[in-house]
């Protein structure tokens, strides 16, 4: 808006106080309305805003003050200039009070002030109307950036979940096993944290991270992995094996061991070589789901709450599915058997609360396992 063609509306009673003003502020080349009361002047608001009103407090019908009310509740980016014939301090007090910008006494002797007054307030106006504008366009850009963050994050998180059920299912595929059981353990945990009161976001991580419980089988034989009959002792010690395998390869990596992939590739190697939540979680599922609640697990022999709780989870649902499932060295057995040998491993293999936890949750955990069935 250019100033000098700014619309000023003046409300007066008398005539020639409107008069004058009109004519001095055409002069400096404004657009100027008159009205003779608060009514009138409320209407030709109403019907077309103007940029700038010049108001006297008394008048018929409706006097200065309820004018001031109904526009500040209603357009209070309007700059309003009180021109009284009081000289009450109260009155002064009162009109700003109700959002007066600014308030002059008449009979005005030099219009320059009057002239000053109005360009004070339309200055205003306009830097009122330019900060928000501005701070729309901030705010936009800041929702725009905000939501193409997200769109990369929700990327970086969908490609990070590829690659985790991809490496889980490799795993399995080493030992002959369907890529389902990931699924289904990865199911079957994120149930049994949900029922024991993790937050939503830490049995994500739990699930997430299941699927890698058996990440370490890559480093054992195929003589091993896939005989199909009962391990030697030194075979069952080397099986074992697959724990430390999987817990070392889910130690977060060495600059030295990312150098040589990455090359002269441009960014810093601190988010490749960090150790995330998931990684953490999937580290202490892969090494300790074979720890026992009585303490005759491996690797460490860990016993009861010494075991990560994660840990004890996967355990458990690990169990559940793999006596259900064909494996090179037996055949699945019933789901009336599987529940039995859940039953006698709580409070020796298996965390009782957690095996209480199974078995209230059995209706959801029989879903998935029919549609996720082999």
């Amino acid at each position: 808006m250019n100033q000098k063609s700014a619309a000023i509306l003046t409300i007066d009673d008398e005539s020639l106080i409107r008069q004058s003003f009109r004519f001095y502020l055409e002069d400096c080349g404004y657009q100027v309305q008159e009205a003779e009361n608060g009514r009138v002047g409320l209407g030709m608001i109403r019907k077309s805003l103007p940029d700038l009103v010049l108001l006297d407090l008394r008048m018929p019908e409706i006097d200065g003050l309820d004018v001031l009310q109904e526009v500040n509740e209603k357009y209070p980016d309007l700059p309003i200039i009180v021109i009284s014939g009081t000289g009450f301090i109260g009155d002064a007090v009162e009109a700003m009070k109700r959002g007066a910008w600014s308030y002059l006494l008449k009979p005005i002797a030099d219009f320059n002030a009057l002239r000053y007054a109005v360009e004070q307030a339309l200055e205003k106006a306009r830097l009122i109307v330019e900060n928000r504008n501005y701070r729309k366009k901030l705010e936009e850009k800041v929702r725009l950036r905000a939501q193409a963050l997200e769109r990369s994050n929700q990327l970086l998180r969908d490609t990070r979940m590829q690659v985790i059920l991809r490496l889980g299912k490799a795993s399995e595929f080493r030992d002959k096993a369907t890529g389902r059981h990931v699924i289904r353990v990865s199911c079957y945990t994120k149930i049994l944290a949900n029922c024991m009161g993790f937050s939503e976001e830490d049995a994500d991580v739990m699930a997430l991270g299941s699927a890698l419980h058996d990440v370490g089988k890559i480093g054992i034989s195929d003589s091993i992995l896939l005989k199909p009959g009962k391990l030697s002792p030194e075979e069952w010690k080397e099986m074992q094996k697959h724990c430390l395998f999987g817990r070392d390869l889910l130690t977060p990596l060495s600059i030295e061991d990312v150098e040589g992939f990455t090359g002269d590739m441009s960014g810093s190697l601190e988010g490749i070589i960090s150790d995330s939540d998931l990684l953490q979680m999937s580290r202490i599922i892969a090494y300790s789901h074979h720890e026992h609640w009585d303490g005759s697990g491996y690797p460490e022999g860990l016993k009861g709450d010494d075991i990560p709780v994660a840990a004890r989870i996967v355990t458990a649902v690990d169990i559940y599915d793999a006596i259900g499932s064909k494996r090179p060295y037996k055949e699945a057995f019933s789901e009336e058997k599987c529940l039995q040998i859940m039953h006698e491993a709580s409070g020796t293999i298996l965390d009782p609360a957690v095996v209480k936890t199974f078995f209230d949750s059995l209706d959801l955990l029989q879903q998935i396992k029919a549609k996720w069935a082999d």
